[in-house]
């Protein structure tokens, strides 16, 4: 007797996966958490669902757009002052998505009220690593230690940025219980949590290892790869 498919899952309409957030999977964590990054929801004047990532890196929308099974365009974004990186703009009208990621505690204007996700603890790594690819980045160079020499001594920082402190405590304590590393540091101003070049050297292990580069930005990998390397 043949085994009938679920049609739920992986159902198209309309040039785009609209099951994508109903299951937890590497990819639809990877790409919620770049979506708490550089993601948003609103409505229109109309009463129409929309979700839109924005992104300065148009290869890191290619593959949100891949891996959503979308058919959508990605468009260039309109900058405002001098000095300013291109932006990318990939919006898509889904009243099911919208819904499956209001249930998931995601809000319109979400900065300053984003939590984190409430999720299987074997994905956190690829939520983790999509926020990174948004909204983090690696440090790397040398500095010099008074009294000592005028030695050039290495650091690593990582730092997830965000302009909710309850978000980054969310984050360190998430990170915190799963690896065994120090809280980090949030700054005064409570928007970047760092971590040091030991911590940092766990993070990317965690973060990476076994990975797809299908599912990453290639760019920050290989940075945050040559800090690790340099560092030790």
């Amino acid at each position: 007797m043949a085994i009938k498919k679920d049609k739920r899952i992986q159902r198209t309409k309309g040039g785009l996966n609209v099951d994508f957030f109903k299951k937890w999977s590497p990819k639809m964590a990877y790409v919620l958490g770049y979506f708490a990054a550089d993601g948003g929801i609103f409505t229109n004047s109309g009463g129409s669902r929309y979700i839109h990532f924005v992104s300065t890196d148009y290869e890191l929308l290619e593959k949100v757009k891949r891996i959503l099974a979308s058919k959508h365009k990605i468009a260039s974004k309109k900058i405002y002052g001098r000095n300013r990186k291109a932006a990318f703009l990939l919006q898509i009208g889904c009243r099911e998505i919208y819904e499956d990621l209001i249930g998931m505690g995601f809000i319109p204007n979400k900065s300053l009220r984003l939590k984190l996700p409430e999720m299987p603890k074997k994905y956190l790594r690829h939520f983790i690593r999509g926020y990174f690819d948004g909204d983090g980045s690696i440090m790397h160079g040398y500095y010099r230690r008074k009294n000592r020499n005028n030695k050039l001594n290495p650091y690593t920082l990582t730092c997830f940025a965000c302009a909710n402190r309850e978000f980054l405590r969310d984050i360190s304590k998430a990170l915190s219980e799963r690896l065994g590393i120090n809280v980090g540091y949030v700054d005064k101003r409570g928007t970047h949590l760092y971590y040091a070049k030991g911590d940092s050297a766990k993070l990317f292990h965690y973060m990476y290892k076994g990975v797809s580069n299908k599912l990453y930005l290639e760019r920050k990998f290989n940075k945050f790869q040559k800090a690790i390397i340099s560092g030790t």
